[in-house]
């Protein structure tokens, strides 16, 4: 008698086909490659917030696999589906991201490849080897928000400067948009922000007048395929790391962005300090101050707090 082989485990992939790489022709070719080894169903996110409805009822109906097919802020939705209302790592489906956005931090810093194609060749090996790996997330609470992250939360001027990069998404070139970002705010608001008070886990206070950013993961980002790192030091096997740029004048400002822009470690100097491995970090801003989450500009607060969720999601990389 012959073996029988066993069911396929059962996937669902979640698509946002406004990705700005996305192309209906690639997208067929991710389905057929990832339906040769998961009984695979496909839903399209068609508005925000979608993806993240999309992936709860998934996780509801007991899929084993999700998938994301889009950039950050569809994994981030999909993230937060999967775990709501507080399902654990062991609960959720196991999940993996396809890039098809424009810097596809959580997907590479996984290290997968950037191209969809050989990052779906890729997730296909592992789910046939049974490949899955836990890792760590963050969490961002204010007065209307409760959010988890994937590699980066910041206040201050990094998310000036998103909001400004994401009015500029309709063209190409994400390094020239970013150093247009840069100037821009410089020219508006110059260098000196409001006060952010930084308060850690270990007990120690800092002070920033720039902004505060807080990683998951290295690196902070990309700028096509140079990695942008604040924090090298950052894991998704340990805690939060963060970046407090203290008060900067015009010359540090400046060297500050041509250190991230040329690829280095991160800012140094008096006027940069870096923490590694928080259980929490809480920020303080004396006004609102422009706020990012996952690379997303989401409005404007005076108050945060982060925190780190050790092994929280089971990733297929």
């Amino acid at each position: 008698m012959r073996d029988l082989k066993p069911a396929p485990q059962r996937g669902l992939l979640i698509v946002n086909p406004k990705a700005s790489t996305g192309s209906r022709r690639r997208t067929r070719w991710v389905r057929k490659k990832l339906g040769s080894v998961l009984d695979l169903d496909v839903e399209l996110s068609h508005r925000r917030g979608h993806g993240e409805e999309l992936a709860t009822r998934g996780a509801d109906r007991g899929y084993d696999v999700v998938l994301s097919l889009g950039g950050d802020g569809t994994v981030n939705e999909v993230v937060n589906g999967l775990l709501a209302g507080g399902r654990t790592a062991a609960e959720a489906p196991v999940f993996a991201p396809i890039p098809a956005g424009s810097t596809n931090v959580f997907a590479r810093a996984l290290g997968l490849p950037w191209d969809r194609r050989r990052a779906s060749m890729a997730i296909v090996a592992a789910l046939e080897e049974s490949r899955v790996r836990t890792v760590s997330l963050g969490r961002a609470r204010a007065e209307d928000t409760d959010r988890l992250f994937t590699f980066c939360a910041g206040i201050g001027w990094d998310a000036s400067i998103i909001k400004k990069v994401e009015s500029y998404r309709k063209k190409r070139n994400l390094g020239a948009h970013y150093a247009r970002a840069v100037m821009a705010e410089l020219n508006e608001h110059g260098v000196e922000g409001d006060s952010i008070e930084v308060e850690m886990s270990t007990g120690e206070t800092d002070l920033s007048t720039g902004m505060a950013v807080v990683q998951n993961c290295a690196p902070w980002t990309y700028m096509g395929a140079l990695p942008v790192n604040l924090n090298a030091r950052a894991s998704f096997n340990a805690g939060l790391d963060v970046l407090i740029l203290r008060k900067l004048g015009l010359s540090d400002a400046a060297m500050t962005a041509a250190s991230l822009l040329v690829g280095r470690d991160g800012p140094d100097g008096k006027h940069a300090v870096t923490h590694h491995d928080l259980s929490r970090i809480r920020l303080r801003a004396s006004l609102p101050q422009a706020f990012q989450l996952d690379g997303d500009y989401l409005g404007e607060l005076t108050e945060l707090d982060l925190d780190s969720v050790p092994e929280a999601l089971r990733v297929a990389c």
